[in-house]
């Protein structure tokens, strides 16, 4: 996402991505190898393997998610004209310059210490179901295993913050 000063706040999920390979073929070249001291270091080095196979795939996923909203928007950008001033106009004017329908962030905030609560920012939301993704976040944190409970507060503590992109 890029904030409202035009600085790119997601991590590199690419240059993680390419860590996370380089990794699994060092392990990929250990095992076949198979010089290990025990069946203990085979099996520790099997299972790290797989972990990271895990990570990588969840980890494509996210980059193929960020890689379309990047798309969908460098497309609108280019329909305005120069790529340069329609950037300009993003980061300045926001998302209603572009001749696309908005996306939506919803996240859930605490109301005092404005702090975002863990799992529940909702992206890519349109715009005809936001009051829906509001109050299924309220009734997540109002759960009897959700966040007001664990903190002694209530449904009230909270509040949504809606950003379009």
């Amino acid at each position: 996402m890029i904030d409202n000063l035009g600085f790119h706040t997601d991590t590199d999920l690419h240059t993680e991505l390419a860590g996370l390979n380089r990794q699994i073929t060092a392990l990929t070249g250990r095992l076949d190898i198979g010089n290990f001291h025990s069946w203990e270091d085979r099996y520790n080095t099997d299972s790290q393997l797989t972990n990271l196979q895990a990570r990588a795939e969840r980890l494509t996923v996210k980059i193929t998610e960020a890689d379309a909203e990047t798309d969908r928007l460098l497309a609108a950008i280019r329909l305005v004209g120069d790529p340069t001033l329609g950037f300009i106009a993003y980061v300045v004017y926001g998302p209603k310059v572009l001749p696309v329908p908005p996306l939506h962030e919803v996240r859930l905030i605490e109301r005092d210490g404005g702090y975002t609560v863990p799992g529940t920012v909702r992206r890519r939301v349109p715009a005809d179901q936001i009051v829906e993704v509001e109050r299924e976040l309220l009734n997540e944190v109002a759960a009897p295993n959700g966040h007001a409970r664990l903190w002694g507060r209530t449904v009230r503590a909270y509040r949504t913050q809606v950003t379009a992109y």
